[in-house]
Formats: C-alpha cells, sequence, structure tokens
C-alpha cells in the first residue's frame, strides 16, 4: 500500500478529491438524474494506474493491455482494459477496465478477476449527483477491491440466485438468501398508509395507495439512519445471525457450489 501511494502521488497529479456533498441532508429530487463534472472521477483511473504501477514495479504482475471475455455481458460500456497477471503460481488475474472520462456520460472503474473475468465491482456504481458520497469512498472501495485480490483473500462462490462474495475475513456481501415476504392484508385497498417518495401522481391515486405524502426531502440524513438502524435491529437482528452461520457453514464447506479463488499475489513461495 505504501507503494501504491507513493505511486498515486503521481499518477493523481493535478486531480482532486471532494467532500461529500450532502453529509447533512437528503439528496434532491433533481440530483438523481444530474452528473455534474463527470471528469471528477479520472481520480479513480488514476489510482487504478498507481496499482498496476506498484504491482509491476514489486515483480508481482505482467501488466498489458488485453480484451476481455466477461462471464456475464457488463452493464457499462468500456473502452480500454487491463489484464495484471500475477506471476504467482494459483494465483488468478485482475481485470481492470475504464472509459476515458472527457468522452462519456457514465465514468468509472470496473474491477474483474479470472478468466472469463468475474466482475468484483463497479465503481462507482452510480456517478449521479445524488449517489455521490465524496471522492474517499470511492477510492477506498476501489483500494479493498484490489487488495482482497492480491491478498489472496477475494472468493466468490455461486449456486442458483445464492452469491457469496469475501473481500477479507470480516468483510463479506451476500445476495438471493432472504426472501422478500409480502403481507397480503397491507395491499388491501387503503391499508397501505403513505406514498413512496418515488411513486408517480397515477401511482398515488389507485387504490392500492392512501392520499397520505410521505416526502423525505430536506430532513436529516441521520434521522433516518437511526430509524432504520433499529427496524433492522428488531425485525432483521435474528435472521441476519442466521445467515451469517450458515455463510460461515457454506464457506468452510462449499460442497455443491461453484467457486472462484486463487492464491496471494505476494508472499508466495510458488513464483512462476
Amino acid at each position: 500500500m505504501a507503494a501504491v501511494d507513493a505511486a498515486f502521488v503521481e499518477t493523481g497529479r493535478g486531480l482532486d478529491g471532494w467532500p461529500d456533498p450532502h453529509p447533512d441532508r437528503m439528496p434532491l429530487k433533481e440530483e438523481y438524474s444530474r452528473v455534474t463534472n463527470p471528469q471528477k472521477w479520472e481520480i479513480l483511473t488514476a489510482l487504478a494506474e498507481a496499482w498496476f504501477a506498484a504491482l509491476d514495479a514489486a515483480g508481482l504482475a505482467e501488466i498489458r493491455v488485453a480484451s476481455v471475455d466477461w462471464r456475464e455481458p457488463l452493464r457499462v460500456t468500456v473502452s480500454s482494459t487491463f489484464r495484471a497477471a500475477p506471476r504467482a503460481l494459483g494465483a488468478i488475474p485482475l481485470v481492470i477496465a475504464w472509459n476515458p472520462t472527457k468522452e462519456v456520460d457514465w465514468p468509472g472503474v470496473v474491477l474483474g478477476v479470472g478468466d472469463p473475468a468475474e466482475v468484483v465491482a463497479i465503481i462507482p456504481d452510480c456517478a449521479c449527483d445524488a449517489c455521490d458520497s465524496g471522492s474517499q469512498n470511492a477510492l477506498d472501495q476501489l483500494d479493498e477491491s484490489v487488495l482482497s485480490v492480491v491478498t489472496g483473500d477475494y472468493r466468490k462462490l455461486w449456486r442458483g440466485r445464492r452469491e457469496i462474495t469475501v473481500y477479507s475475513k470480516d468483510h463479506w456481501g451476500l445476495s438471493g438468501f432472504n426472501r422478500r415476504r409480502v403481507n397480503p392484508w397491507r395491499l388491501l385497498p387503503g391499508r397501505f398508509v403513505g406514498i413512496p417518495t418515488a411513486a408517480t401522481p397515477t401511482m398515488a391515486t389507485t387504490s392500492y395507495y392512501t392520499l397520505r405524502t410521505s416526502d423525505n426531502q430536506g430532513k436529516l440524513k441521520w434521522l433516518f439512519a437511526a430509524r432504520r438502524a433499529v427496524v433492522e435491529r428488531l425485525v432483521n437482528g435474528g435472521s441476519r445471525k442466521k445467515v451469517d452461520k450458515k455463510v460461515k457453514e457454506l464457506l468452510a464447506h462449499p460442497k455443491g457450489w461453484h467457486q472462484l479463488h486463487g492464491s496471494p499475489w505476494i508472499g508466495s513461495d510458488n513464483q512462476q
């Protein structure tokens, strides 16, 4: 990481970070359809280049422009794709792709692993002004994603619609484990009190909603965060513990699951 930071001083020269544009309020409605200054996200490309420079200087990988097959079609378009082929035996290759920020409305970096490549992260996941939480969050996500591959911590398991993605011993992501339960009683006409913020006028006047508006705009973000935390604790606390226990069991014995995993790039005696 020290080598990456040193390289970033050069690759990121002339690029400035920025704070969270709305740290104490909910995003405004118009911010969801607006991308201000997409060129600012070039800072992510600079950090990716710093990682390439550090990996190459340490002799851990060979960096080259590559044509990559993705396991599933990307939901974004990329024009520049690079592959870092690790020299350690058993390590999985890293793919980083991006678009020139001056040519497209959607800026960002796509990280993948393996061949065909599996998407690890798309950063930022959304570049609109409403989803912007500042440059540091995006830079940290890029660092964590690449580091998980280089250290050998990255692990992807999937079976059907269920997926488990491990980034470190203390951080993993899940999808497809929780079933969404719907209470039919609440779907009866007039029983759903409050109109969602994103509801259209047509939706708001149908029989499924009472005409009692609920607009969160302008209210303090911490208030809703606290409320969500309480609800999560009361409603999902027990189920979350069960899921975590089940995930640990699956990681220990992944029989019947597809798996993508590799050896560490550094500190390995099995160099090619």
